[in-house]
């Protein structure tokens, strides 16, 4: 389970390690399958984020017509960052802090939920998958979307990279990241150990290390819990690849499903 303090130092550097991300094309993904499949027109439709991070999807969304947009995040830095975006870009898209595990909190309904970058997977114990899942029911509205994605247990397993390092520059300074992952094949989790080193010039500034927990599914596995949380399944597709089959090597697996009443 993701916890609050999981995320205090690397709230600060999300951005720069995430610069490059194609946040544009990804909301333009969601975009397109939200129109096949939402039940009335965007712009009387409400969206939730959930785990939204500094809300950068969010941002891209708010271009698209949507009636009203919120995110939720458990990294209170986060939200933080994210609610100081919306003010200097001037966009309507307001923000809660709660994980999945206290969704209910919000307390109001949405016709659609979303979850992005995989967060899902810092659902590590059937409990909390459990919880989550029954909280995003009660979110939705009458045959509302739930759309996210997930990493697909058997390309982790075959493709994942015991270290990989990860180098962003932004001017004078660059940031460092270390990633050590271990997979534990029979409880289907990875632990993943981030060194970030942050530079300015040649001169080390500051150093933190987060250990991040995450749970793999395999497809079987994600099929029956959304269908057992009262989930229909409407759309399965490998990540930004509309309509292709999924395959056992696609890393990261996109579905959409809708309340079943």
């Amino acid at each position: 389970m993701a916890t609050n303090a999981q995320f205090v130092d690397y709230a600060a550097y999300y951005d720069l390690l995430y610069k490059d991300k194609d946040y544009q094309g990804e909301a333009n993904y969601i975009d397109e399958l939200l129109s096949r499949y939402l039940p009335k027109e965007k712009s009387a439709a409400s969206l939730i984020d959930l785990a939204c991070g500094t809300g950068k999807h969010l941002f891209e969304l708010s271009e698209k017509g949507y009636g009203h947009l919120c995110g939720s995040d458990i990294a209170t830095a986060m939200i933080d960052i994210a609610s100081e975006k919306a003010i200097l870009l001037d966009r309507p898209v307001s923000f809660y802090n709660h994980s999945f595990q206290e969704a209910h909190k919000i307390d109001r309904r949405f016709d659609v939920v979303i979850s992005m970058f995989s967060a899902f997977n810092y659902l590590t114990t059937y409990a909390d998958q459990s919880k989550a899942l029954s909280n995003i029911h009660g979110l939705l509205e009458k045959d509302g979307i739930f759309v996210f994605d997930y990493w697909n247990g058997c390309a982790v397993t075959e493709l994942y990279s015991p270290v990989k390092v990860l180098r962003k520059k932004k001017d004078n300074t660059e940031l460092i990241r270390v990633s050590e992952t271990s997979l534990d094949l029979v409880a289907q989790s990875a632990t993943v150990k981030f060194t970030c080193s942050f530079f300015e010039g040649d001169q080390r500034v500051s150093e933190f290390v987060e250990t991040h927990h995450l749970h793999y599914y395999y497809f079987a596995e994600m099929m029956n819990l959304l269908q057992s949380h009262k989930f229909e399944v409407l759309y399965v597709s490998p990540f930004m690849q509309p309509d292709k089959p999924v395959q056992a090597n696609d890393w990261n697996i996109s579905i959409v499903t809708r309340k079943i009443s």
